[in-house]
């Protein structure tokens, strides 16, 4: 009783974790989708707000899939985009 027990619990946990995965993956991918979409309408600066939040999501991703060069390219096009919007908005 105590194993099957065990085993669902394992289950359960090895599910949950690819759910939250999954739409980790998926919100963060439409995100950056529907933030180049206004960038190719010239939609400034809500495009690059978006995608900040989807970078933001895919750097979670990498992390929970401890991809370590995934992470790195979305911290460096993050700090682009801020650079972008201080500039934009006369911090620098």
């Amino acid at each position: 009783m105590v194993s099957i027990l065990g085993d669902m619990l394992s289950y359960l946990k090895y599910t949950l974790n690819k759910n939250i995965e999954w739409w980790f993956e998926w919100t963060s991918t439409i995100i950056l989708i529907v933030g180049v979409t206004l960038t190719a309408y010239n939609v400034y600066p809500l495009n690059v707000w978006l995608s900040i939040l989807g970078n933001f999501g895919w750097f979670i991703v990498g992390w929970m899939w401890k991809k370590y060069s995934l992470m790195i390219i979305q911290i460096i096009v993050t700090i682009i985009y801020i650079m972008g919007v201080l500039k934009h908005y006369g911090a620098y």
